[in-house]
């Protein structure tokens, strides 16, 4: 269980080269996720035991900016993400991938706090965190933005990195084309293909699963599918014999999609971001495997590996905020 002890390590902070005032927010937030995670477990929530073949997803987990507010509903976003983050502490992960989205404002040592506590209560129960720069880092001063992501996690983070977990390898790429250089972008996308071509030929390696922030494919209104990721990303994935699944996020919604031989592409964006409206049932191009009624509306994603498989789960709520799981899907590994 968490205990006092990662309370002070929060005041510590010494992963993070910020100013006593802004340690103060993160002490502050980091005593209310705190008694929420103490909470939960007073009201029922029993301890999950660590089970390293339990990889944990969470993606968007942004508060609302004010301009989202006027054009879309908010809706408890920050109480889902601070629920959201309870839930996975709870659970005592090994591994946490953090998909981009991390804060409303990158260039805001502020806006970092809520996630500031959750990476140290995570690292405090030596809990492995892997991370993505999304659009919102990149956001109000790019530059400092990156400093600010670069202080919490590797700078090799933003020109993307190999995880190794058992027989699994996960590709994190930076999706942000637009902030990168001509020579950023050629580097990345050189090493990607290489990368894919290495892998597919280890045999210790038995599938490939590629994330980045924007989804190549996604029925979202607002940003929606990214033409440059499937131009310049999804063509290595499709040739690859052991790529299996693509893990995004940005579209603030649960969608799944499958192609004709044997792809599954995923979009995990339901963290605490603002929702946003998705694309007409009958003129969507992209047709999702999950029916809407079945959603959860805020939630991280599970994928559980057992033997040659990968269940795919859904941990989340609706407005009610009851959590509940939805299995989306299962990937053998053959």
């Amino acid at each position: 269980m968490v205990i006092f002890g990662d309370l002070v390590h929060l005041w510590q902070v010494k992963n993070f080269n910020i100013s006593v005032l802004k340690r103060y927010y993160i002490l502050i937030y980091s005593i209310f996720l705190f008694l929420l995670f103490f909470e939960n477990i007073s009201s029922g929530f029993s301890q999950s035991v660590r089970n390293p073949q339990k990889i944990y997803f969470i993606s968007d987990v942004q508060a609302p900016m004010a301009i989202e507010k006027v054009i879309w509903k908010a809706y408890r976003n920050e109480e889902a993400r601070d629920s959201l983050f309870a839930d996975v502490m709870r659970r005592h992960p090994e591994y946490v991938f953090l998909t981009g989205d991390l804060t409303s404002k990158g260039s805001s040592e502020k806006a970092w706090a809520p996630v500031d506590a959750f990476i140290a209560f995570l690292r405090g129960m030596s809990a492995k965190v892997y991370a993505l720069a999304g659009n919102h880092e990149y956001m109000f001063g790019a530059s400092k933005g990156m400093r600010l992501f670069k202080k919490r996690f590797s700078e090799e983070w933003l020109h993307g990195y190999t995880v190794h977990i058992d027989s699994v390898a996960f590709i994190m790429l930076n999706s942000n084309f637009k902030k990168l250089d001509k020579k950023e972008f050629s580097t990345q996308l050189k090493w990607y293909n290489a990368e894919m071509i290495s892998l597919d030929a280890n045999p210790a390696v038995k599938a490939i699963i590629v994330c980045s922030h924007h989804p190549p494919f996604s029925n979202s209104k607002e940003g929606g599918s990214s033409q440059q990721v499937a131009d310049s990303i999804v063509p290595a994935y499709d040739k690859s014999k052991k790529a299996k699944l693509f893990i995004s996020g940005h579209s603030h919604n649960l969608e799944y999609f499958s192609d004709s031989i044997g792809k599954h592409f995923l979009v995990i964006g339901g963290g605490g971001g603002i929702k946003k409206h998705v694309i007409r049932q009958s003129k969507r191009k992209n047709i999702d495997l999950l029916s809407q009624d079945v959603k959860p509306m805020f939630f991280y994603l599970i994928i559980e590996k057992k033997g040659d498989n990968l269940k795919l789960i859904a941990r989340g709520f609706k407005k009610d905020f009851s959590f509940f799981e939805l299995v989306v899907g299962n990937i053998e590994l053959h």
